[in-house]
């Protein structure tokens, strides 16, 4: 029996060694269970025996040998020092230690393989796209194989029966996912090509390669990002019939959703056409929970008439506050609610512009119980107060005397008591007569000065208010107290007179539509009373949610106390209680395959109905069609994030695109991929249009009358179109509607019609024509404010500025095929035409001029605002220039004295925008006044025009020479710059 070699475990490098030897870096060197330790000091490095490659070679040295670990990647570890009495014992033992390491490994390692490969040519077998879950499930099983997988002489130790088994699992560990990635593609090149021929001929028009693409691939959640017109429905037909043709799914294993009846109606029918198949379930949301209701319950709830009709719920919800303003508390809450919570309050102390003042005015519309539209909350209070109390007041009706003139315009207090002769100014100031940050405060108190000295001349009785006061809780006392002691009688209005004029102004019934909009968006949320409060408790405006939810509670009360009372449910019960089965389990899915279409309007409450029927079966898939650039229904409870984090709701996710559009030309789909591109939270899409065309498809027409704007462009329309060419009008609201029956007398061999833009998604047009691009709440972008309890139940609102009106104004834009027409009056003009205009989209600005167009969009900033722009206006005293936010913002500038055009600043002059004007004006450096030749006893200087002599607030500012040459030479060329 031969004897086993034997070797020192462990072995020291002599100090001769380590001071004269070559490649003495180590102290010593030891073996451990799995490799060599090598010692330097108090460091330790491991080279593992898996790590060895070809073995361990030995470098004979005059004094010393060195022992040469070759490794797997190539490297060399050397140990020098190693006396030569040893060095071949020792070279033996590391490699006959380090061999049968490896074979007693690998040996270990062969039920592995076996049971990899076994799985393996089960789930890559190449008969299935492989799901990231079952092959991160196999590469987790299998994973500890990964390191012998690594060297490359693994046969050597192991069975020659295995080397099959070796070779179909190593890619597969040693690559990971990208192998995996390499057979998916491999498979659906294949499927792609098996399948052509239904591709080619189950639409009108054969499938894109994109399209095949999406159908085949079959993560087990996939999403589609379909932009505007690139086929979604037929892809959706598509990827139906190619899972039932490739033996994925039986028809009856497949559940298509829509969010329309018929949307759906028209799917089902295109199935039942395009592919011959009966059974295959298509549903809305709303049906699908009815069936899952009637599944568990034995029948099939009874739908209540208000919740297909929205205008049946906003009667009920008006009846009902009408019933509840019967009950003392109820009507005093309403009472509370309009004369302290109607509107937000927030002092103008925490503005720092006029501009962003003015927007808040604007945004929420302040309005008295009296309907009066007024410029501050503090306004609306005081106005308040004197309409409940009884008292006739005017708001900013003209002063008894005429002050009007070339530096001031005519003096309108804020109120006037015409009973009494008493008139009310409240002032923006704090305690320390200190004014807003964006209220020139020198000019403004000497305004109020001039104010009290008016009336002191005139003897008219003035009481004055005082921001500060609302600050400190006692306004409304305050003025109470001066009232009275100038004999101004109180005569409170009983309150059934209040709610009396309340419903005539039209305000009861404005509640009655929030608490109407709150009851779907509350029921859709899930939520209850509690809940809501405890929300509302924790807005930065607590008290106003609080009242809110005070008068909503009777009136959802007695919405569900009807629902009880008829037996009946609505679509957010059925919603809610189908989740509520399916969760529990009482419902079991049939569906291998959920497929779902406009999913960019999916909402959180649809979203987690989905969730639970995939739950139930782990091999379901889920396949949904939709583009995040046409979320529009955020009022509904759409959420658009649900789409913009697809996986991170979903799971694991394929996502494809579809890009290739077949309705509008290249020109339309550059203006808009880039208008909508703005916001850098769209999922980021390159939309290429079948149609080519060289010259701009999107016109701008600038004119302040839609009569104008309408003609204009149905006649470029009717002079280029063919027969019955469709033209589609599109505004943001209603009521811009104009009445086609001119119109289409006038334009017989057109077929128009109206749409609001919302209403229009999913249609299309030759031609489109949108009205109505002003700025403002029922501009577009409408800058109508969300009512706070509103926003409690919606979906978090976007940081991106006007993120959804965006979109909204993409769908506008492509609904086009040839051409769109943009109708705006260019005095007030949205910020989404300005951008068009400034940002120099590829759009025709200036093809229609003449009689009734504009020449240019206003582009003159307002200094005082800096939101407004001035536009051109008149008066007894002549032209000039006002800020469009007028009367929010009454700045105004002097026009050009030659030809009467803006004037802009630039530098320190004024220069007539007309290019064929040189007018230029310097511009006082102290005041900003005009400075103007005068003549002195010593001859001619420049003086500034707001010099009043023997004023107490007058500028004095003089300079003997201003070089207007220059100021010229430079006017022309900033003209030239800007043209």
């Amino acid at each position: 029996m031969k004897r086993a070699l034997t070797y020192p475990l462990n072995y020291r490098i002599g100090r001769l060694a380590a001071l004269f030897a070559a490649h003495s870096d180590y102290d010593s060197f030891s073996l451990a269970k799995d490799g060599v330790l090598l010692n330097r000091g108090k460091s330790q490095q491991r080279i593992s025996y898996l790590s060895i490659g070809k073995g361990i070679a030995l470098e004979p040295g005059f004094f010393w040998d060195v022992l040469a670990i070759h490794l797997e990647n190539g490297e060399i570890t050397r140990i020098g020092g190693i006396r030569k009495k040893q060095s071949k014992l020792l070279q033996a033992g590391l490699n006959q230690t380090a061999r049968r390491y490896l074979s007693e490994f690998f040996q270990r390692m062969v039920p592995g393989i076996q049971a990899a490969s076994r799985q393996a040519r089960v789930l890559f077998s190449g008969n299935r796209y492989i799901r990231k879950a079952a092959a991160r499930q196999w590469l987790k099983s299998y994973g500890n194989l990964a390191k012998g997988m690594q060297r490359k002489d693994m046969q050597c130790f192991l069975p020659t029966d295995m080397i099959q088994d070796l070779e179909f699992i190593r890619p597969l560990m040693n690559h990971g996912y990208d192998a995996i990635d390499r057979l998916n593609e491999s498979y659906v090149a294949r499927q792609i090509e098996t399948f052509k021929d239904f591709f080619d001929g189950v639409e009108s028009n054969p499938l894109t390669a994109n399209q095949r693409l999406a159908c085949v691939i079959d993560e087990q959640h996939n999403l589609v990002l379909a932009g505007a017109g690139t086929g979604k429905t037929s892809t959706m037909i598509g990827r139906a019939g190619y899972l039932i043709k490739a033996g994925h799914a039986k028809p009856e294993q497949i559940l298509m959703l829509a969010f329309a009846r018929k949307a759906a109606e028209e799917m089902d029918e295109r199935i039942k056409s395009k592919l011959g198949i009966e059974t295959l379930t298509v549903k809305t949301f709303h049906s699908l929970g009815k069936h899952i209701i009637a599944h568990v319950e034995g029948a099939a709830p009874a739908i209540d008439k208000m919740a297909e009709d929205e205008h049946l719920r906003a009667r009920f919800v008006d009846q009902q506050v009408q019933c509840l303003l019967q009950d003392e508390q109820y009507k005093s809450r309403v009472v509370a609610y309009f004369l302290y919570y109607s509107f937000p309050y927030r002092s103008a102390f925490e503005f720092k512009s006029l501009g962003e003042y003015n927007n808040y005015i604007l945004e929420n519309e302040i309005r008295t119980l009296q309907g009066e539209l007024v410029k501050s909350y503090e306004e609306c209070e005081i106005a308040n107060f004197l309409y409940r109390q009884g008292i006739a007041y005017q708001y900013e009706a003209n002063y008894q005397v005429n002050t009007s003139g070339p530096d001031y315009r005519v003096y309108q207090p804020d109120f006037y008591l015409p009973d009494y002769g008493i008139y009310i100014e409240h002032f923006a100031v704090n305690e320390h007569n200190k004014t807003p940050p964006f209220i020139d405060q020198q000019s403004y108190l000497a305004g109020m000065a001039w104010k009290r000295e008016l009336h002191e001349k005139h003897k008219t009785r003035l009481i004055e208010t005082y921001s500060y006061q609302k600050q400190q809780g006692v306004l409304t006392q305050s003025l109470e107290q001066q009232l009275k002691e100038a004999g101004v009688a109180f005569q409170p209005l009983p309150g059934n007179e209040l709610l009396r004029q309340l419903n005539q102004f039209g305000q009861v019934s404005q509640l009655s539509q929030l608490l109407a909009q709150m009851l779907g968006l509350f029921k859709a949320a899930g939520l209850d009373i509690k809940r809501l409060v405890s929300l509302g408790q924790q807005h930065e405006d607590r008290d106003r949610m609080r009242a809110a939810a005070f008068l909503f509670e009777p009136v959802y009360e007695a919405y569900q106390q009807h629902l009880r009372d008829t037996g009946t449910i609505d679509f957010d019960d059925m919603i809610g209680r189908a989740i509520e089965y399916v969760e529990a389990g009482q419902y079991r899915s049939p569906y291998s395959y959920i497929l779902v279409d406009e999913f960019q309007d999916i909402s959180s409450n649809r979203a987690r109905l989905v969730k639970g029927l995939l739950n139930q079966n782990p091999d379901s898939g889920l396949f949904c069609v939709g583009d995040d650039w046409q979320s529009i229904y955020r009022f509904t409870g759409s959420d658009v994030t649900i789409t913009k984090e697809f996986e991170e709701n979903f799971g694991d996710t394929a996502i494809s695109i579809l890009d290739r559009t077949f309705r509008f030309n290249n020109k339309i789909g550059d203006v808009a991929s880039r208008f909508v591109m703005q916001n850098p939270t769209q999922i980021a899409k390159q939309i290429r249009s079948h149609a080519v065309i060289e010259q701009a498809a999107v016109s701008l027409i600038k004119t302040n009358s839609d009569q104008v704007g309408l003609n204009a462009a149905l006649s470029a329309i009717s002079g280029k179109a063919l027969e019955n060419a469709s033209v589609l009008i599109l505004a943001r609201f209603n009521f811009r509607k104009p009445d086609l029956t001119q119109w289409r007398r006038q334009y017989p061999n057109l077929k128009l019609q109206f749409m609001s833009v919302h209403a229009s998604k999913g249609k299309e047009a030759d031609y489109v024509i949108v009205l109505g691009l002003e700025k403002g709440k029922n501009g577009f972008p409408s800058e109508k404010s969300t009512h706070p309890a509103l926003e409690l139940l919606l979906p978090p609102a976007e940081a991106f500025a006007h993120a959804e009106e965006r979109r909204l104004f993409y769908v506008a834009l492509t609904r086009a095929r040839h051409h769109v027409y943009l109708v705006c009056d260019a005095e007030k003009a949205s910020v989404f035409v300005r951008e068009l205009v400034d940002r120099r989209y590829d759009i025709r600005v200036d093809e229609f001029t003449g009689e009734g167009f504009q020449d240019k969009i206003a582009d003159i900033p307002c200094r005082a605002c800096g939101t407004g722009y001035m536009v051109p206006r008149d008066s007894q005293y002549g032209s000039f220039f006002g800020c469009t936010q007028y009367p929010l913002c009454t700045h105004t500038e002097s026009a050009c004295q030659w030809c009467g055009g803006g004037l802009r600043e630039t530098g320190r002059f004024r220069v007539c925008e007309n290019k064929r004007c040189d007018y230029v004006e310097p511009v006082c450096p102290k005041c900003g006044g005009k400075m103007s030749l005068r003549k002195g006893p010593h001859g001619q200087f420049w003086g500034c025009s707001n010099y009043r002599k023997g004023a107490d607030f007058s500028c004095n500012h003089t300079e003997q020479f201003i070089d207007l040459k220059a100021a010229k030479y430079s006017s022309l060329t900033h003209k030239d710059y800007i043209t």
